[in-house]
């Protein structure tokens, strides 16, 4: 379908995702416009480029790619109802995307990711704050439209693992502050959003201490890493001090035992290697005089949500799950670290990175490849 569209969005069948419509905004040859409503939508993801380009608090225009999605109805002659489509379209929004979806290949505006029946969201805490302002009782009572609001009346699956481990003081959360995250954000959740499916079992607790048990040392090792490199890197890192800023990143990676291939590493050494602090990288890492243990805990919160995705991702190839986040400069790393070919290994999981130039300009890439290794193993340690 060719031109311009606008869209509704509407409740369908339970699991089914949304129900999109497509509208051509003229018809051709006196013809009235074509329209076509599918449903079960597999979305395309979007990349960097797309997103570092959005005004994500204005109504988005958004290039959209699908495939086998089923079609409701249709004014199209010759198409059949119940038939498999696939199409692109510029979908001409009415609604602001203040969250987005970080899932497999790139990103989308965060409800569009629900229209993927099978998508399992794991909300972050700043999205569940955004959820405690908008939704009350299932109905949304926030104003203006946001693409988050399709989550209203939608028989969606919420993960809220991030926010339990994630803990309220900005430090890692002993047994009671993870219990009582978990228990106020299932309350919350199930009040706000009362179709929502919440997958949280009797093992949750046990999985989240055991998941902060298990980093604990290497998210210390992380921490130490981020605080000795913040007096380095907090100013823009000048042509004259590439070379030793560049060092001081590898250096500091083998003094504290954080391996050159981490995500951590690869943000940092993105912070030096774009100039004028242009590196969404430098950004998620929250880099800023007066460095505190809780900045670096918090940019460290960040990282391991990632690395909870590619793990799933890793382990569990027919699902889907997606963070969902308002945070830009996380997003805008995820969808440059190009990660792909998520793989089981016999003691981690391990995917492919291709960073984009956005984050290694010119030949830096290759200094990246060469000394941190083109392959890399993402392990939450």
């Amino acid at each position: 379908m060719t031109g311009v569209v606008s869209e509704r969005f509407a409740p369908h069948a339970p699991h089914a995702g949304l129900v999109m419509k497509f509208v051509e905004l003229d018809g051709q040859d006196g013809q009235p416009p074509r329209s076509v409503s599918v449903v079960g939508l597999e979305l395309k993801p979007l990349n960097y480029d797309d997103l570092a380009g959005a005004q994500l608090h204005k109504p988005l225009s958004v290039p959209l790619n699908w495939r086998h999605a089923r079609i409701l109805e249709t004014n199209i002659e010759g198409v059949e109802i119940d038939g498999l489509a696939r199409g692109n379209a510029m979908l001409e929004s009415t609604h602001s995307s203040m969250a987005v979806s970080l899932q497999r290949g790139g990103w989308l505006p965060s409800g569009l990711a629900v229209a993927d029946a099978g998508v399992t969201i794991l909300p972050d805490r700043n999205v569940i704050s955004q959820i405690k302002g908008r939704f009350e009782e299932g109905s949304v009572v926030g104003a203006g439209q946001d693409f988050l609001d399709l989550l209203a009346g939608q028989e969606v699956r919420l993960n809220p693992l991030l926010y339990a481990i994630e803990g309220n003081d900005r430090s890692i959360p002993d047994r009671p502050i993870v219990e009582a995250q978990l228990t106020e954000v299932m309350t919350f959740l199930s009040k706000a959003l009362p179709k929502a499916e919440l997958v949280v079992g009797s093992d949750s607790l046990r999985g989240a201490l055991g998941l902060i048990d298990d980093t604990r040392a290497g998210f210390e090792r992380k921490r130490n890493f981020l605080l000795h490199l913040a007096p380095f890197l907090t100013a823009p890192t000048s042509r004259r001090l590439f070379d030793k800023r560049w060092t001081d990143v590898l250096d500091a990676a083998d003094r504290y035992g954080v391996a050159r291939y981490s995500l951590i590493v690869l943000a940092a050494l993105s912070s030096v290697a774009v100039p004028n602090s242009g590196s969404p990288a430098k950004r998620m890492l929250k880099f800023r005089d007066g460095y505190s243990e809780q900045d670096a805990y918090n940019a460290l919160a960040d990282i391991r949500s990632l690395e909870i995705l590619i793990h799933l991702l890793a382990l569990f190839p027919k699902e889907h799950p997606a963070i969902f986040t308002a945070d830009r400069a996380l997003a805008l790393f995820w969808t440059g670290i190009r990660a792909h070919n998520f793989r089981r290994e016999t003691r981690s999981v391990s995917c492919d990175l291709a960073p984009i130039e956005q984050l290694f300009p010119g030949d830096t890439i290759n200094l990246w490849e060469s000394d941190c290794r083109l392959r890399a193993v993402v392990q939450a340690t």
